[in-house]
């Protein structure tokens, strides 16, 4: 599908959704698999993760969202910063456990308003080229509709994948790790109304998790898709207590025309 394809395809799915039909940011998200929902453990393969390098070393988590777009938390970038992204990893300790592909980030887009974690802390990177789709590389599900607000605020049950510190352990895992959360009231993390809070009593996000993933099962049509609600944010000084993630659905229309000026 050429670029200008994808631009109309993208043009008619926005126009769907701002009138309540909800539509997929790329339908290609959709796998015949079920993830698993356990608590700080090793997670199966995910295929939208994003493993972010900055000099050689693992920097910040977050989702492949399109064929040529990452999403992450602003503050996982700078300013003339030099990223890359690697897709396909699940430990990066081993070249064993299948392939992986690194892309070179090219532009990244951060909310104008972006201030520090506790405000407008979202930012899309732009690949160097487009990702070829296949069993371990696979973007994440993204409900473009705006309107589902009340869909995403009545989830109390999530799942977060990421590579951050263990908890406890001092020590950053090599394989990718995957734990259950479930929300609460945003007075617990002192965040703004544009955040989900949550919390695990027994394990939590740590230090390396920011700008991962905070996703759910949901259902759409007669399926079951796993789609991202959040994007990390923060976790507490000594990663025992709550952690907070930006409220995706109230960011689409940020979303949508970022993806749209830069879409080709």
């Amino acid at each position: 599908m050429t670029p200008a394809i994808v631009l109309l395809t993208f043009l008619v799915i926005l126009t769907l959704g701002s009138y309540g039909y909800s539509q997929l940011l790329d339908s290609k998200c959709i796998a015949l698999f079920r993830i698993r929902v356990i608590g700080g453990q090793n997670a199966r393969r995910t295929p939208w993760m994003a493993y972010l390098i900055r000099d050689n070393r693992f920097a910040c988590g977050g989702s492949l969202i399109a064929y040529r777009f990452v999403l992450t938390a602003a503050h996982c970038t700078k300013i003339n910063d030099n990223l890359f992204v690697r897709l396909g990893e699940y430990d990066s300790s081993r070249t064993t456990d299948g392939q992986t592909r690194s892309y070179r980030v090219v532009s990244i887009y951060r909310h104008k308003n972006y201030i520090d974690f506790r405000n407008h802390d979202i930012a899309v990177l732009k690949l160097d080229r487009q990702v070829v789709y296949d069993a371990y590389i696979r973007p994440i599900c993204i409900l473009l509709n705006s309107g589902l607000q009340s869909l995403a605020n009545s989830i109390q049950n999530f799942t977060l994948t990421g590579w951050g510190q263990m908890a406890h352990y001092y020590k950053m895992p090599t394989t990718l790790q995957e734990m259950s959360l479930r929300r609460v009231r945003n007075e617990y993390c002192g965040v703004p109304s544009l955040s989900i809070c949550c919390w695990n009593p027994v394990q939590y996000a740590c230090f390396g998790d920011s700008g991962g993933p905070l996703g759910s099962l949901v259902k759409y049509g007669h399926k079951t898709i796993y789609v991202q609600f959040g994007v990390t944010n923060s976790v507490t000084g000594n990663c025992d207590g709550y952690s907070s993630y930006l409220d995706l659905m109230s960011y689409m229309p940020w979303l949508y025309q970022t993806l749209l000026r830069n879409w080709v």
